[in-house]
């Protein structure tokens, strides 16, 4: 991992291990009253900055400022954006509050996601021998599989997100249409963190196709207030309610044509229960899993504003009074011609060893300490559970003392030991000590 999207605020951090019990990937320990994030096992989902009651973890996106760095900016406008804006309001009313902010143009990821249609069923019908198919859609998913699930790997649709497919799309034309490609700069208004590290280092690419992410929450009230005095709008958004649907659960699985069976999941807890399922083989009859880390899709992102079952109301209604369906300029896309460059790369960051004799060792090893840990996962000592502390034992990254049930138990024996040593002594020795 190049660079994170999470970042923790030391001036802010007390201690307090709230963060530690909701990391998906155990990526986060607590140590001398700080937390610390574990680079390796991370996976920018934000559910840290979500629990944390300090504020000590943070979003390190680009301000508004950066896109004074180009000459021809570009806004890609997540889905997500038209769900933190009061029931009603006009989307061609948002995307021209964008221009007003400085964007010289401004592209629909919704529309993104209607090319995206035709990507994923040409996959699905090309690859009948795997299945289920899981959605590279979100981010966090796929690192999350990268890290905790790597034997579902091949599982996972190598291709573009929306995102990356209107990145790709639109600094394409702009190229064509006589603008230098140095001052094109194309940003993503980012509803989630993963998303920023997505843009940043893109998984299965070499290269990026995103110049820089801009989080929701902070664009949103500047351009509300912008919106609020526009009357006429400068710009139209194009998007059907299909592409616009995308940002919650379940808009994607809809997507699929052809008597397919389909699972949304959204909420890292249910869909780490459904790909445990899946990894032991527990999981029959599912053609297709949509899944999305935070709850109700990406209207539930870190970054955004509005409550997020508030905001998926917003986007169920508006995709009502829109059509359905978009005729695409571009047509039906290929899967091939928007396929990552590799597979999705395993992380062992949750290894114990890279050698599998030592890694073997060490798991006994756990085992022994954990016997004679308490099992209350209580997370006093720094770390997510007993077992995790075990295994930071292991790796001499922690000490038996840090769980407080073993430093009582053995402050309450080295006491007896005291008062039982105490009676043997002669009683000028004992009154001496």
């Amino acid at each position: 991992m190049k660079s994170h999207s999470v970042a923790l605020e030391k001036g802010r951090c007390v201690g307090c291990t709230a963060c530690i019990k909701s990391c998906p990937t155990q990526a986060i320990r607590v140590k001398k009253r700080m937390a610390f994030i574990t680079e390796a096992r991370c996976i920018d989902c934000g559910e840290c900055i979500r629990v944390c009651p300090k504020y000590a973890k943070i979003a390190n996106t680009m301000d508004l400022e950066a896109i004074r760095e180009y000459r021809y900016p570009v806004a890609l406008v997540s889905p997500a954006l038209y769900g933190q804006f009061p029931l009603g309001t006009d989307s061609s009313l948002v995307l021209s509050g964008l221009i007003e902010m400085g964007f010289k143009r401004v592209v629909d990821v919704a529309q993104g996601a209607d090319y995206l249609e035709s990507i994923i069923n040409g996959y699905v019908e090309d690859h009948p021998d795997i299945r289920p198919l899981i959605s590279a859609g979100c981010p966090a998913v796929s690192r999350l599989i990268a890290v905790r699930f790597p034997e579902l790997a091949e599982n996972v649709i190598p291709v573009f997100s929306p995102a990356e497919i209107m990145a790709k799309l639109t600094r394409e034309k702009m190229i064509k249409e006589g603008y230098p490609a140095k001052e094109v700069g194309i940003f993503y208004l980012a509803p989630c963190t993963a998303e920023v590290t997505a843009a940043r280092n893109p998984i299965g690419m070499d290269e990026r196709v995103i110049d820089g992410s801009i989080s929701i929450g902070d664009v949103f009230w500047p351009l509300f207030n912008i919106v609020k005095g526009l009357k006429v709008p400068v710009v139209s958004s194009h998007f059907s309610a299909k592409g616009l649907r995308w940002a919650s659960i379940g808009g994607e699985a809809k997507m699929l044509k052809g008597n397919y069976s389909t699972l949304a999941v959204d909420g890292l807890g249910s869909l780490i229960e459904v790909l445990e399922s899946l990894s032991m083989g527990r999981l029959q009859g599912i053609d297709y899993i949509e899944g999305r880390a935070c709850t109700c899709g990406c209207v539930g992102g870190v970054l955004n504003v509005e409550n997020s079952y508030v905001a998926r109301e917003i986007i169920r209604q508006t995709s009502r009074r829109i059509k359905p369906e978009m005729e695409m300029e571009e047509g039906a896309l290929r899967w091939q011609d928007y396929q990552w460059n590799h597979s999705l790369q395993y992380q062992a960051a949750l290894l114990l060893d890279e050698k599998p004799e030592v890694a073997m060792l060490k798991l006994e090893a756990v085992n022994d300490i954990l016997r004679k840990l308490p099992g209350m996962d209580c997370g006093a000592c720094g770390a997510p559970n007993c077992r995790a502390l075990a295994e930071d034992i292991v790796q001499d990254q922690a000490d038996q003392m840090d769980c407080i049930f073993v430093f009582r138990d053995r402050v309450t024996s080295l006491a007896e030991d005291m008062v039982k040593l105490s009676r043997k002594l002669p009683l000028s020795m004992s009154e001496d000590m």
